[in-house]
């Protein structure tokens, strides 16, 4: 069915060391400060899709997220090397090879950056700095086309693709910033905020805190790239605060051309494709706890709402970007970076793989 969618402690302080060689997999984070116990009740499917039967799997199948007491990024002002202690993770995306991971300076003085892990071995390869300053809440890989994709913001939402070789060939020594493949413009969406692939399609969605989402789909050429058009106008589909700036009569630049729009719930993150699901993760603050929605696309026409969804599944606080790969579905969370640290009493300082049979199990939650 989607085809036819798409087309028509106790490791508070872990996050700045290095993980022992050798621990129980309740060392890894996922915990309040009250008592080690309160893990499994708070998120039980979560925590069983995560860690059981694990203790023989690297790293319990988790990779460390780079950069969240340190990372070396270039900086706005002067262009030079600097070392910044604000980067705030947001996507995650997968290759062959590699684990990618997306972060944007939370204070706004360095460029944002990819991270890129050994998938295999789960060891930080190094850092990727991007031109200026986008918020990188969402990172997607075309595996025909071997293209990674951002969005990108500004005045208008965007998505802007890298090569593959081009980031494994890139080295922040030379004090530059990645060459973009692509840039271009979105219509039909006001912001971009989460990205995912799925067959030749990069589908977009919408952050909102307080109203509906907004996604939108943009189908690839032969070449890997966005066909652009200049004559369709942006649209925010009444979607959170009008975008005003989209109203100044100024010439548009040139536009990807959306081949579909669905509204979706407030407050998402990430989406991602499994089988005839469309999972979308949502959270916002520390208060809450994050969560996973699944839809089945058999049974959703054009608005995804809660009551739509097939179930979900309870997760830590800030829940980001979720991507999947075979029967795994891989979790970023911006909890643990510095502006969220001291508020949140939920660290998680690793991407975490859950088994999608887990979570796909009837139960009683």
């Amino acid at each position: 069915m989607y085809r036819k969618w798409v087309v028509g402690g106790l490791v508070v302080l872990g996050l700045l060391c290095s993980s022992p060689m050798s621990v129980a997999a309740s060392d890894y984070g996922l915990t309040d400060a009250a008592a080690e116990k309160n893990r499994g009740a708070l998120w039980p499917r979560f925590y069983h899709a995560a860690f059981a039967d694990k203790a023989e799997v690297e790293d319990f199948g988790m990779y460390k997220i780079p950069g969240l007491n340190e990372t070396e990024t270039l900086s706005l002002a002067t262009g030079k090397i600097v070392k910044s202690q604000t980067m705030t993770p947001q996507g995650i995306a997968l290759t062959d090879k590699y684990v990618l991971i997306s972060a944007y300076s939370h204070d706004h003085q360095n460029h944002s950056v990819i991270y890129m892990l050994d998938r295999q071995t789960h060891r930080y390869l190094k850092t990727v700095v991007l031109p200026e300053h986008p918020h990188l809440g969402g990172i997607a890989y075309d595996p025909k086309h071997q293209r990674v994709w951002v969005t990108t913001d500004g005045l208008y939402a965007g998505l802007a693709s890298i090569d593959l070789k081009v980031m494994e060939d890139y080295q922040l020594e030379d004090q530059r910033v990645v060459a973009y493949h692509q840039q271009i413009s979105l219509n039909n969406i006001a912001r971009a905020s989460a990205l995912t692939y799925t067959s030749g399609v990069l589908v977009v969605g919408y952050f909102t805190l307080n109203e509906y989402g907004r996604m939108s789909t943009y189908r690839l050429n032969a070449q890997g790239e966005l066909t652009g058009t200049s004559q369709e106008k942006v649209s925010n589909f009444d979607a959170g605060q009008q975008n005003k700036e989209t109203q100044l009569p100024v010439a548009p630049p040139q536009f990807a051309r959306s081949i579909g729009a669905w509204k979706t719930l407030a407050m998402v993150q990430g989406i991602a494709f499994y089988k005839d699901y469309l999972l979308m993760s949502q959270s916002w603050g520390p208060e809450r706890s994050g969560k996973v929605y699944f839809f089945n696309l058999d049974k959703v026409d054009r608005y995804f709402s809660i009551k739509d969804a097939e179930f979900k599944v309870d997760t830590p606080p800030y829940i980001e970007q979720i991507t999947v790969s075979e029967d795994q579905l891989f979790t970023l969370f911006e909890g643990a970076a510095l502006p969220y640290r001291r508020r949140n009493p939920v660290l998680v300082d690793h991407a975490i793989q859950l088994r999608m049979d887990d979570l796909l199990e009837k139960t009683d939650e």
